[in-house]
């Protein structure tokens, strides 16, 4: 086979020997997926004796996910549960007196709103009546009211609908755009009386958007003594515009706004501290934004903004929180082939807390400063932990998923090498199920998304899902490497794909594949390419610049760095100029959206792909996909194009996430063989 020039590869393989084979049982099929309950949104009440938390499981005969809203009583263990059986259930609210639930549903055909239940068990009672619906809300401290986020009405009358007087103006939007785009807005509720009054106005907007690097949307926050609202304000209502926020603090008593940072771009998640008035918030550590995402503490009369976490050099996501008293944040970051909870004191280092082999998926912090953190591993499925002190260990607190422990799941193993510039990489190493030391197995190279994120040894939560077990008893090793531009290594190993697109995550993979070859485990004959999102295009671009694949899955891949630009939403637009230097328009960088698409190199792919879109992708516009299609279909390449109706950037039933990963797993066997 060909390859890339390599010589004297660095190689740092931890612990690559299978270690003891896994307890006896069955290897678990797609199909015994359908078991898994899904734990989310853990919230403590005021109290600290009970966390208020949502388990969701798939509904295949609706073909919906069904989501209950439970307490458990931390002293007993005991779990009841509160709410079920309305649609979209999600963001679970105490009150602050800790006698009610507030939470987001809907019903029938009615747009979302709030509704409350009693902590201790009735019938929920709709709060709002927001014609445009809620989007996401916050108890003030008191109690007395609640603030939420709602979209503006629509500038187009049913008039002007009815007789075609709709034509609107497009600026940073995605190419499914069908109407003119209105900002969503803060407004008050009193949760007494149910009356309600708009809080901010005008052409900007509370960010509804993905945002393009790190950060996410969230709910506006209230200081401690009531007078302030935070929350991440966008400068328009453009979906791609995601980029262009900053932290703007509202006066509640007279809704004068003010922005309290210096920066007008890429601040997210600002949460006020317990007590005094000080708020964190993540901002990129830089250089530029293609970087780690720090947090950032501040105050709502502005000034200087303080970067606390800069030492800890990981990518913070937005599940972070404050410990009692404002004296530091709990915060989420991947980091190697796991995750961890780190403890960041707001003036000092710090540190990771000590889990075991736990990977945490979400936090929730006590006022007494006890952890409820919902976690799993590569062998063990969600449940919902808790840690008494910030030391403790974690104790189980559910078992909502003790069915699937019956199954034999595959051994996975971190390895560790560097790229021939001596680059630093880590990945997943996955034994196939009955491994037998010096023998030679199929290899799939499963590249993951983001490209600002990693692949972890989680159960089903990251975007390989089940496809490292369903290959893995299909007699394969399963290779996740993360690539440079993937965020759990460090600033340094994120920002080198800045103007770097292709050719050095293609280097960082090729000399992992090279690094397992040398230890005699691999069937070079047999080796896949499957990836989703930036992971598609990593498969996308590794089939053009190498001809030793046996097969390749390209799932919503970006393939074209131009169309990319032009037609996608969900802040694609910004990552694409910042990551690259520029627009397809400036000189600078005008070439390299050219050199840097996979699309580019298309007529030279040879490998048997399946393609696999959304037909409502805007972040990955389906165009892409055709392209790719016709690109390998016109020279009869052996290809095939599975659309997938209605999904957005993946599938968001669960019949379409199962037939998904079926129709992957069916088109390797196809080609690798067992």
């Amino acid at each position: 086979m060909r390859r890339i020039g390599f010589a004297c590869l660095p190689i740092f393989l931890l612990a690559l020997a299978p270690l003891v084979p896994g307890a006896a049982g069955a290897p678990i099929h797609l199909k015994d997926y359908r078991a898994l309950v899904r734990i989310d949104s853990p919230e403590f009440s005021p109290s600290g004796q009970a966390i208020a938390f949502l388990t969701i499981r798939p509904d295949f005969v609706r073909d919906r996910y069904d989501a209950t809203l439970r307490v458990v009583d931390i002293a007993t263990g005991e779990s009841q549960a509160l709410v079920r059986g309305m649609d979209d259930l999600h963001m679970p609210r105490w009150s602050p007196d800790g006698r009610a639930i507030a939470f987001i549903a809907t019903v029938e055909d009615r747009k979302p709103q709030i509704y409350t239940v009693p902590a201790a068990g009735g019938t929920p009672e709709e709060l709002t009546d927001a014609p445009n619906g809620v989007e996401q809300f916050a108890w003030s401290p008191d109690g007395n009211t609640v603030a939420y986020v709602t979209p503006d009405d629509s500038p187009l009358s049913a008039k002007d609908r009815r007789t075609h007087h709709d034509l609107f103006t497009i600026h940073d939007d995605d190419y499914a755009i069908h109407e003119p785009p209105v900002p969503s807005h803060i407004w008050l509720i009193s949760a007494k009386t149910g009356k309600a009054r708009q809080l901010t106005h005008g052409a900007t907007s509370v960010l509804e958007t993905a945002p393009p690097i790190g950060g996410d949307i969230s709910s506006p926050e209230w200081s401690a003594d009531g007078r302030w609202i935070v929350y991440a304000q966008q400068a328009d209502a453009d979906d791609s515009d995601s980029d262009r926020t900053s932290i703007a603090a509202v006066d509640v008593a007279i809704g004068a706004e003010r922005l309290i940072t210096n920066e007008r771009t890429y601040e997210y998640t600002p949460r006020f501290a317990p007590a005094g008035d000080a708020i964190a918030y993540l901002y990129p550590h830089g250089p530029g934004p293609v970087s780690d995402m720090d947090l950032f503490v501040t105050s709502p009369r502005g000034g200087v903004a303080r970067d606390i976490s800069a030492g800890l050099d990981r990518n913070l996501v937005a599940n972070f929180a404050w410990l009692p008293g404002g004296r530091g944040l709990v915060a989420l970051a991947d980091d190697h082939a796991g995750s961890k909870l780190y403890v960041q004191p707001v003036d000092g280092p710090g540190h990771a807390l000590n889990l075991g082999n736990l990977n945490p998926l979400h936090v929730a912090v006590s006022s007494q400063g006890a952890l409820g953190v919902v976690a799993d591993n590569a062998t063990e499925p969600p449940e919902l932990y808790l840690l008494r002190t910030l030391d403790g260990r974690p104790a189980r607190l559910t078992d909502f998923n003790r069915g699937l422990t019956a199954y034999s799941y595959p051994r996975s193993v971190e390895a560790r090498w560097r790229a021939p510039d001596g680059q630093p990489n880590d990945g997943i190493l996955t034994y196939p199920n009955g491994y037998t030391p010096g023998k030679r197995y199929p290899l799939v190279v499963y590249s993951h998304g983001g490209p600002e994120a990693a692949s972890s040894e989680d159960f089903d939560t990251g975007e390989i899902g089940p496809l490292r077990d369903l290959f893995a008893a299909d007699g394969y090793l399963v290779f996740e490497p993360n690539y440079r531009g993937s965020d759990n290594l460090g600033n340094a190993h994120e920002h080198a794909i800045y103007r770097d697109p292709g050719e050095g995550p293609d280097s960082d993979v090729i000399s992992g594949i090279q690094m397992l070859e040398q230890k005699g485990i691999v069937d070079t004959a047999r080796i896949a390419a499957v990836g989703h999102s930036y992971g598609g295009f990593m498969s996308a671009w590794l089939i053009t610049h190498q001809h030793f694949w046996r097969c390749a899955v390209v799932a919503d891949g970006a393939v074209d760095w131009t169309e990319e630009y032009e037609l996608s939403g969900a802040g694609n637009l910004a990552w694409v100029r910042d990551s690259l230097g520029g627009s397809p328009w400036d000189p600078q960088s005008a070439a390299l959206y050219r050199t840097g698409s996979p699309v580019t190199y298309a007529g030279d792919i040879t490998t048997p792909t399946l393609i696999l879109s959304g037909t409502a992708d805007v972040t990955v516009p389906i165009s892409e996909s055709f392209a790719l299609y016709h690109a390998l279909a016109s020279r009869h390449v052996p290809v095939k194009f599975i659309g997938i109706p209605g999904a957005l950037h993946s599938p968001q039933d669960p019949v379409h996430r199962e037939l998904y990963y079926g129709a992957i797993n069916d088109w390797v066997v196809k080609y690798l063989g067992r």
